[in-house]
């Protein structure tokens, strides 16, 4: 961050990127780095409204302008890739903000405050604009960053109110776009993710817009809802938008076309917020992204990949991540220390890297002290067990749920949320009350201060409460804002920022809340959890779209190990077993411990690839395929699974090979070695030969 008197320099009217009358050419000039300039018609101070004012923002990748018009009102004007298509802005302002007693959209006029760029994290560079509404009402100030080679984005409003008395924020819109389709049909395609019961399992949705009844799509994203935080759109001649907004909360976003097919519309919202915002006081509306790319989904989600790992998430742990690990959910609660003592010492045997004591190592949920019952040398004890065979420890931690007997309900019976989700035998905690979670944080500081666990596995069921008690410190009609914001996100930020090198894994009963606010803090999502080697499949294969597969954690609950139900965990970020390791034969170890080798040699390849969705979603039934490639390295890996097909093999035909350049291709099962030129191989395609059902083999592509 600048200091006050660079900041100064860079104000509007006297930066050296150009602000008060730099002209486009010398703008697209600067996309060899970043641009972030103002033009103006004429004076940019706060006296002149007359003149129109435009903020270019952008880089070799993205571009976007938005201006403030003659008459006041603001726009995005056009988005665009240097040199490519240009998505002109259709005259709707990105802020939209409902109040209980006004509106701010695309009619608002308003004043120029303030408008000066910055640096942004991750060598991003961000340019503010601080609006005033002419009624003198409210503020807004609207943050645009830009990142190196990122075609995004990122944009984030704050609202301040200058009215006399609290305003309540009703719906806030993370952006709110209008943009040209070129009278092309434009195809939506979105995920949901998991949720037993429905049942939801990360299934993928494509959509033309102008097919649906009403032109709609809708994402209802966030914690316990249907879909995940993202949305991509494409034209007929693969010309794309991503969108992707930071909120744990249940929240919307909507696509429309227009009836005359010429525009797009863009916009979503927080759900149910009743934010209360005092007079003088201001509320930061959650953030978004949104950025272009050319090409098939397979190019939007490494585009969003590329984003996730380079501007909205820590750096891997280390270079050994993703892990092999394991997991006690195999024996339920009923562990003790001696035979989680054996399973140990079969886990080091293996390769293990993190080893996790699940529910059931403290007396009971909400009471996280370990239970002298089954660790009756104390987990302390334990843990340094763990550690002298050369693992990690991780614990199972519930943050959001306490039995009715635990001393917290006891003591505090009111602390629990007015509806009830029901996980094992505990009830639901609402951490959006402010002495709920003080209480929480002790307890989670508590069990990281004596029990010094390296990972957490975070889970509950529902992460984002819903509570309607009036006798909360949050608004009745509130709890889906206050359960995330100040609830659970206020939970972690503490915890992460207290305790960084403790990493926590967002299970959640499964990936019930992938979103985009989640990935800043969490080092890797849950699928879904203990599901079967089909269900594992189909979660890397729609997760993948989204988020980096680093992040998505497999948990493999069947015994004994087959190849084919290691390699149905293989493809992703860490593998977690979780069977009763203590009645493995002497065979399935010595198995487990070649799988193990296998998937430590291609996790760094898997992490640093580009995810190719090969063949259709897994089925169970149908042959179906998955490739990571990396062109720095020139090498690639395609996982190829044979269900229940009558198949015996199959042709694959890989992507993102260098045509010209010569590839030797080799087989884990199989010996033959095929060498050929990139072109022919992707034209002609690899054969695979899969002898048997529920076989899988692996194909390893190595440039010469």
């Amino acid at each position: 961050m600048q200091d006050r008197t660079d900041r100064e320099k860079n104000r509007a009217g006297s930066s050296p990127l150009g602000f008060g009358g730099v002209c486009l050419a010398l703008a697209l000039l600067a996309l060899i780095s970043f641009s972030l300039s103002a033009r103006t018609a004429g004076y940019a101070g706060e006296s002149d409204q007359a003149a129109s004012r435009e903020w270019v923002i952008g880089n070799q990748m993205v571009q976007a302008v938005f201006r403030l018009s003659p008459t006041g009102t603001f726009d995005l004007a056009s988005l665009r890739q240097p040199g490519g298509r240009e998505w002109t802005g259709g005259g709707r302002s990105p802020i939209w903000i409902k109040t209980d007693a006004f509106t701010i959209n695309s009619t608002t006029q308003w004043r120029l405050v303030d408008s000066f760029t910055e640096a942004a994290s991750k060598s991003g560079q961000r340019q503010v604009i601080v609006l005033q509404e002419m009624s003198g009402r409210s503020q807004v100030k609207l943050s645009l960053e830009v990142h190196p080679s990122q075609p995004f984005i990122h944009i984030l409003h704050t609202y301040k109110n200058l009215d006399s008395k609290t305003r309540q924020v009703q719906e806030a819109h993370f952006f709110n776009l209008r943009l040209n389709t070129e009278l092309q049909q434009v195809r939506a395609f979105y995920l949901n993710q998991m949720r037993r019961g429905q049942p939801l399992m990360f299934d993928v949705f494509e959509k033309t817009l102008s097919q649906e009844p009403n032109r709609t799509v809708t994402v209802n994203a966030g914690a316990y809802a249907d879909n995940i935080t993202w949305l991509a759109l494409r034209d007929e001649v693969d010309n794309g938008l991503v969108f992707g907004w930071e909120f744990n909360g249940r929240s919307w976003v909507k696509a429309q076309l227009s009836s005359a097919w010429d525009l797009v519309d863009v916009w979503g919202s927080p759900a149910d917020m009743h934010v209360n915002v005092a007079a003088g006081s201001e509320l930061a509306i959650p953030g978004g992204f949104f950025g272009l790319y050319q090409g098939d989904w397979d190019e939007a989600a490494y585009r969003t990949h590329q984003y996730v790992e380079n501007v909205l998430v820590a750096r891997a742990p280390d270079s050994n991540y993703p892990y092999l690990m394991y997991d006690t959910w195999g024996y339920g609660t009923n562990i003790d220390e001696k035979t989680m003592q054996r399973a140990a010492d079969i886990a080091a045997s293996i390769g293990v890297e993190v080893f996790i004591v699940d529910l059931g190592w403290a007396r009971r949920i909400g009471d996280w002290e370990a239970d002298p019952a089954k660790f009756p040398s104390g987990l302390e004890a334990f843990a340094d067990y763990v550690r002298s065979k050369g693992m990690k420890l991780g614990l199972h931690f519930v943050p959001v749920e306490a039995e009715l007997d635990a001393p917290v309900l006891q003591d505090h019976p009111d602390w629990s949320s007015s509806e009830n989700n029901y996980y094992f035998d505990a009830t639901s905690l609402c951490i959006g009350n402010s002495a709920t979670q003080t209480w929480l944080r002790t307890a989670a500081q508590a069990v990281v201060d004596r029990y010094h666990p390296d990972w957490l596995t975070q889970d509950g069921e529902n992460l984002v409460k819903t509570c309607t008690k009036k006798s909360h410190s949050h608004i009745w009609d509130n709890s889906n804002w206050a359960n995330s914001e100040n609830g659970i996100d206020s939970f972690i930020k503490f915890m992460r920022s207290r305790y960084p090198k403790v990493h926590w894994e967002n299970n959640g009963d499964g990936g019930t809340m992938s979103t985009f606010e989640a990935v800043k803090y969490y080092i890797g999502f849950a699928s879904c959890d203990a599901c079967w080697y089909t269900e594992r499949r189909q979660a890397i294969y729609g997760m993948s779209y989204v988020f980096p597969p680093r992040f998505i954690t497999r948990y493999m609950l069947e015994q004994p190990p087959t190849k084919f139900l290691t390699r149905s965990s293989m493809f992703g970020g860490p593998w977690i077993l979780m069977q009763r390791l203590t009645e493995w034969s002497p065979a399935d170890i010595d198995l487990a411990r070649q799988e193990a080798q296998i998937y430590k040699s291609l996790r760094s390849l898997i992490r640093a690839g580009k995810v190719y969705h090969l063949l259709n979603r897994p089925d169970g039934i149908n042959i179906d395929a998955m490739e990571s490639f990396d062109a720095a390295s020139n090498r690639g890996v395609i996982f190829v699974y044979r269900p229940e097909s009558p198949l015996s093999s199959e042709t694959i035909y890989p992507r993102g090979l260098n045509p010209a350049k010569n590839y030797r291709v080799t087989f884990q099962e199989s010996k033959q070695v095929i060498t050929d030129t990139g072109a022919n191989l992707m034209s002609r395609g690899i054969p695979v030969s899969l002898p048997d059902v529920n076989f899988a083999e692996i194909v390893y592509i190595t440039g010469l």
